[in-house]
């Protein structure tokens, strides 16, 4: 049972290690500026204006006019700046990537990826360059105007110490008595097949940015040691609904999602649970940040099986509200921040339970350092905390105290792209969970190696 739990949370989570696109962002170091005071400013750009007329092939001056437009909002005289620039040197790979960070920051998203596959085509472009542009076509495909449809497959084999989430030890303790349990009682290791597919399609409302949104994932674990297939997991998520976009009321590069849900499990390829649910979500994207917060219901309804006869005492609601705020601190790192409260209220009170979850972690992208390939590798990194408490004791293990579990997790990942779709994953994850019930304590070390395919 706390196996299931544990893979359906990462499911529905959607913790699939995935190739980070750090978010779009006007390089500050690109061109320095003096910040000086407005009337300063605009009394620098009328002389840089008035010199531009009597020097008009000076790159230079031309090149400090559009860098103070820039600095005080005024993107449409650097555009026209930069873009007369080009005249005088054309197929410059360092104008063509200003030119295509401000038509971004306008909206004008086919002109801004126009000057970025021009800079990215020419054969004059640094590799550093080149590198930083493709980061921003990342972002811009997936930010700033994403594809109707995109998909993801997830490949890997996995190894883990406890794969039955079983207690670390034979003995344990039953109201106040010491018990030793047989070895199919604990945590066993085991290897295990996981596949993790997604997929996204959105349809064009043509009405003020409106869509109507679906998603998919599925989740399949299968392991290769028989005695563990009564916890193979086969999971199933879809979504559907609009979300709107919030520019109407002044909110700009944010939407509103309102959404159905539908889950499906096997639990050992028996029925485990169906839940019909919904959920609202609000995204706002931002120059440097990522500000992602939503709020879940489920209704669950489990099926009693010979294997598992009270499964039907989980019946009930879980709803999670959460929040994730993504920082760039340049194009290549990103730092997260999460944070979710969830409420089990089920059947029977030693299952319903309250849950605080707290996790932070980054994301840096840096160039292939064993072959000099056009696709940047990216390091994720992170870890966390869970506290949980229930709200009644177990009659079978405990008549006086409920349950307390406090979970400790870190996650180490390397995306390793070998093609302009696909990536090699090893991942490394710790997770320990203390209790003071003695059958909910373990610890748990996995590793795996996966291959995973964008469309």
């Amino acid at each position: 049972m706390g196996r299931a739990k544990w893979a359906i949370a990462l499911a529905v989570a959607g913790l699939v290690v995935c190739e980070a696109a750090p978010l779009l962002a006007a390089s500050e170091a690109a061109v320095p500026v003096r910040r000086l005071g407005p009337p300063d400013v605009e009394a620098r750009r009328d002389a840089l204006l008035r010199q531009m007329i009597t020097e008009p092939s000076n790159l230079d001056l031309a090149f400090d006019y559009a860098t103070l437009s820039a600095s005080v909002g005024d993107y449409e005289a650097a555009i026209s700046t930069l873009e007369r620039m080009l005249i005088y040197a054309p197929n410059t790979p360092r104008l063509q990537m200003e030119l295509g960070m401000l038509y971004y920051k306008i909206g004008a998203y086919d002109m801004a990826r126009s000057y970025f596959d021009q800079a990215l085509a020419n054969s004059n472009t640094p590799p550093e360059v080149a590198q930083q542009i493709r980061l921003y076509l990342q972002q811009l495909a997936l930010a700033a105007d994403p594809p109707p449809f995109f998909a993801s497959v997830f490949s890997a084999i996995r190894w883990e110490s406890n794969a039955n989430s079983g207690p670390g030890t034979q003995s344990i303790t039953l109201q106040g008595i010491d018990f030793t349990l047989d070895e199919q009682s604990v945590g066993k290791s085991g290897w295990s097949a996981l596949n993790i597919g997604t997929m996204h399609y959105t349809y064009d409302l043509k009405r003020q940015g409106d869509r109507l949104e679906f998603d998919a994932l599925l989740y399949s674990t299968a392991y290769f040691d028989k005695e563990l297939n009564d916890i193979d997991l086969d999971f199933f998520e879809l979504t559907f609904g609009p979300s709107f976009n919030m520019k109407r009321w002044g909110m700009d590069q944010s939407r509103v999602y309102i959404y159905g849900i539908g889950d499906l499990a096997y639990l050992g390829y028996d029925y485990y649970f169906a839940a019909p649910g919904a959920g609202l979500r609000l995204l706002t994207i931002q120059e440097r940040s990522v500000l992602d917060a939503r709020i879940e219901t489920r209704v669950r309804e489990f099926n009693d099986t010979p294997e598992l006869p009270t499964n039907s005492l989980r019946d009930g609601a879980q709803t999670r509200a959460g929040i994730t705020y993504s920082y760039y601190t340049s194009p290549s790192v990103m730092l997260t921040a999460q944070g979710a409260v969830q409420r089990e209220d089920v059947e029977a009170g030693f299952y319903s339970n309250w849950e605080i979850a707290l996790s932070g972690g980054f994301g840096w992208t840096f160039a292939n350092p064993v072959w000099n390939g056009p696709w940047p590798w990216t390091l994720q990194v992170g870890g966390g905390i869970i506290l949980r408490e229930y709200d009644e004791p177990d009659p079978i293990i405990n008549l006086f105290e409920a349950e307390e579990d406090n979970i400790g997790w870190g996650r180490v990942a390397l995306v390793m792209p070998f093609a302009e779709t696909w990536s090699v994953v090893p991942q490394v994850e710790y997770r320990d969970q203390q209790s003071n019930y003695d059958t909910s304590a373990f610890d748990d070390l996995t590793a795996m190696v996966g291959l995973q395919k964008r469309f």
